[in-house]
């Protein structure tokens, strides 16, 4: 299986696994679970203060391969704090996607997975903690930080914003006629 992408009618911006169920990859869940943040961190580096080297909040772009280039810092740490195995996050960047080769002095850096297409994007670069207590486990628990853990039934869709924050779409509310959610 592979992730997929769900959202409502006027959009698809979380990226999800298939409808949950006991046969879902392990490559799937570790792809959602390495992917989600914190959101007290963008809390600070949103707010404008100095996150120190917690993350980069900043523009670039993308071109369908692993570079993402014309790097600028909008807020948070400088870019010569951007480390590799920094987490990743974007609009066209695959969930999992961390810092390959580190900018250093530049305003380049090569990413873990390419990206879906040539753009223009806002994107975050963040530490990914070594020891976390949040994420998406295999036995159907999704950690919200900060907030608490759900247990994901038959048919949810566990998900992930391009900021990774975490969310849990009931089967229901994606299946039936009518419905303002929609997966490809």
């Amino acid at each position: 299986m592979a992730l997929r992408t769900l959202g409502t009618k006027l959009t698809t911006s979380l990226i999800c696994t298939p409808a949950w169920s006991q046969v879902v990859a392990a490559a799937d869940i570790a792809a959602i679970d390495q992917s989600i943040c914190d959101d007290t961190s963008f809390g600070a580096l949103s707010g404008g203060q100095s996150a120190g080297p917690v993350g980069v909040l900043g523009t670039g772009n993308t071109h369908s391969n692993t570079t993402l280039d014309t790097l600028v810092g909008v807020t948070g740490a400088p870019l010569t704090q951007i480390q590799v195995g920094d987490l990743i996050l974007g609009p066209g960047i695959p969930a999992g996607t961390f810092v390959q080769v580190a900018p250093g002095a530049g305003t380049s850096l090569t990413m873990s997975k390419a990206a879906t297409a040539t753009a223009a994007i806002s994107v975050a670069i963040v530490r990914n903690p070594a020891q976390k207590s949040l994420g998406l486990s295999p036995n159907g628990l999704l950690t919200i930080p900060n907030r608490g853990v759900l247990k994901l039934l038959p048919g949810d869709f566990p998900a992930i914003d391009h900021m990774g924050f975490p969310y849990l779409i009931p089967a229901n509310a994606v299946s039936y006629a009518g419905s303002d959610w929609t997966l490809t």
